[in-house]
């Protein structure tokens, strides 16, 4: 009786523990600025196809909301669980979308969008997009502006943190405080994008969406993807760069298009992109006749789901990134080898326009509880930049796949400049606010010689900025930057990094030519500095010698001819003298006679 009790008693905490997983729901909360500024960042509202674009791809049974922000915060789409209803209300809402607002009260719109998140719910995944072009702007006032941005950092910032809230923040304008946005996502494990247009809306809300949502994908290679028995509706996202007409086609060939389908089918077309979902799709390969483009997506509802261990959206080169990745079936683990070993399960990763695929290992298990989990590792340093993994899994009948982003950065920017010196480079440093104090940080920075000698380099430092002069004019060929830092967290963590070395050309400098004419003498008593010497362009080295040859040849020339004339005056001198000598001898004849 003992024994059965604690049966009863393991199976109801398996029972629980399952329900338990299968509780949590997506919890989304979506805030737009609507400010005056967003005519001339959103002159088209593309912020309004983009919107629908997410409303359609936010999971059925989900929550979620839509606000809009300016001096006042407005709740456009109430919140609530998402079905069909809840989608027609959100496109209604996303068409009430303008600029017109006089201000940009971004702490009054997280206050309002996130009310109720008061305390961490274990099974509430919350996640909140934040879109805005611009700073805290509540008042001319700018004192109350920057107590507002304070309020922010220092209040609601940790406030959502600690309510388990993930902030993905978008800034659609180089005006927008970036130091603010990405502290945000920083700090909330969340993501930061810039826009760069009211164009790239659509993509980055899908980066955002699937890193809020973790949707389950399949493949889609050639425009081909395989469908299993476990999908119970699959949703299509298919970006249009043309005038293309989008067409869906199933195992048995049997198509469908915007203006002819099944009724199993729902298809929603806007500007810029298709989005379909299919309940009950049919086993099989099914194909697209569309434009190929790397964002389309097919994200299907199943209840075999490929589970990766969270990858940060933000890390540092020098941090290797561990992938841990498992199979489950109704929200729990497969395990079994007779099944596993039809799988093949791999990573794909593209970095500076690379892509590398590796196998994913299964972990050598000595217990039950380490059976059916495969491991990889990208090791550091990894370069910096966007880095996409793409986690996969591939049988005979099925296949899945998820995809995530992650920035790697130094927590410091380095910029090096050439100048119009050969050799010679300049070196500005600043922290990244997002993740560093500014005030904790320490920087030591060393030149290597192509010969292997280090010569420290002493920086300068006005606020936020450190810059040095980079001399790499004493040898020829590559010198290298060696930068090491210490600097606090915003948690109040102290990081130590050795940042990767930055590589400069260096070209040695000329020796100055040697004077053929001896140096004057100094006076060795006159403690008189000689003057410095005159820097002489080309061109004004040239005039120089042609004067020069002018000069000359005009005093020889005056030589000559004062010479010349000289020389007549003395033979006409001497001819007179001998005349009047013979005039002379002549009178003293005549006078003798």
């Amino acid at each position: 009786m003992k024994r059965l009790l604690q049966l009863c008693h393991g199976l109801s905490w398996l029972l629980f523990s399952v329900c338990s997983q299968a509780a949590v729901v997506d919890d989304v909360r979506i805030v737009i600025d609507v400010s005056g500024s967003m005519v001339e960042t959103d002159p088209q509202n593309l912020r309004v196809p983009a919107l629908r674009m997410l409303n359609g791809m936010i999971p059925t049974g989900a929550n979620a909301g839509v606000w809009t922000f300016g001096r006042y915060t407005n709740m456009e789409v109430k919140w609530g669980t998402v079905n069909q209803r809840w989608r027609e209300l959100a496109d209604q809402g996303a068409g009430k979308i303008h600029s017109r607002g006089q201000f940009t009260d971004i702490e009054r719109a997280l206050q309002r969008a996130t009310n109720d998140w008061d305390k961490a719910d274990p099974n509430s995944r919350r996640n909140l997009i934040l879109l805005t072009d611009g700073r805290v702007d509540i008042s001319k006032n700018q004192d109350l502006n920057v107590a507002s941005r304070i309020k922010i950092l220092n209040q609601l910032i940790p406030g959502l943190q600690e309510n388990g809230v993930k902030v993905h923040s978008i800034a659609l304008s180089s005006e927008a405080d970036e130091a603010l946005l990405k502290q945000m996502a920083r700090t909330t494990s969340g993501s930061f994008e810039i826009a760069n247009s009211a164009e790239d809306l659509q993509r980055i809300f899908l980066r955002m969406f699937e890193r809020a949502t973790k949707p389950d994908t399949v493949p889609l290679v050639d425009n081909q993807f395989t469908i299993d028995k476990s999908v119970r509706e699959m949703t299509l996202l298919v970006f249009r760069n043309s005038d293309q007409v989008t067409r869906l086609i199933e195992p048995d060939q049997q198509a469908h298009s915007e203006h002819q389908h099944g009724a199993q089918v729902n298809w929603r077309n806007d500007q810029g992109y298709d989005l379909i979902t299919v309940t009950k799709p049919r086993p099989g390969v099914w194909a697209l006749d569309a434009d190929m483009d790397p964002d389309n997506r097919v994200m299907i509802v199943t209840d075999l789901k490929l589970v990766v261990d969270e990858l940060p959206a933000y890390s540092t080169p020098d941090q290797a990134l561990d992938i841990k990745v498992e199979l489950h079936s109704q929200n729990k683990k497969i395990s079994k080898n007779s099944f596993l070993k039809f799988v093949d399960f791999s990573l794909v990763h593209e970095a500076e326009g690379k892509t590398e695929t590796l196998p994913l290992n299964l972990k050598p298990s000595r217990t039950v509880k380490d059976k059916g989990i495969y491991l990889q590792q990208l090791a550091a340093p990894l370069s910096e930049g966007k880095h996409e993994v793409i986690v996969q899994a591939d049988a005979r009948t099925f296949s899945r796949s998820k995809r995530y982003t992650i920035d790697v950065q130094w927590p410091v920017t380095v910029d090096i400049q050439s100048t119009r010196q050969p050799g010679i480079f300049s070196l500005n440093l600043a922290p990244r606010q997002e993740y560093i104090k500014p005030e904790s940080l320490q920087l030591t920075v060393n030149l290597q010689q192509p010969d292997g000698q280090q010569q420290p380099l002493q920086l300068i430092q006005a606020g936020n900025q450190w810059s040095t002069e980079i001399p790499a004019n004493q040898q020829d060929g590559l010198h290298q930057l060696l930068i090491s830092l210490q600097a606090q967290t915003l948690d109040d963590l102290a990081v130590a990094h050795e940042l990767t070395p930055y590589s400069v050309f260096g070209v040695k400098q000329a020796p100055a030519a040697e004077s053929e004419v001896e140096p004057a003498a100094v006076n060795a008593e006159a403690d008189v500095a000689p003057e410095p010497a005159e820097i002489i362009s080309p061109e004004q080295e040239d005039t120089t010698n042609w004067l020069q040859a002018i000069i000359i040849f005009s005093v020889v020339n005056l030589v000559l001819i004062l010479l010349g004339v000289g020389l007549y005056l003395w033979m006409r001198k001497n001819n007179q003298l001998g005349e009047i000598e013979l005039v002379e001898a002549q009178q003293d004849k005549v006078a003798e006679a």
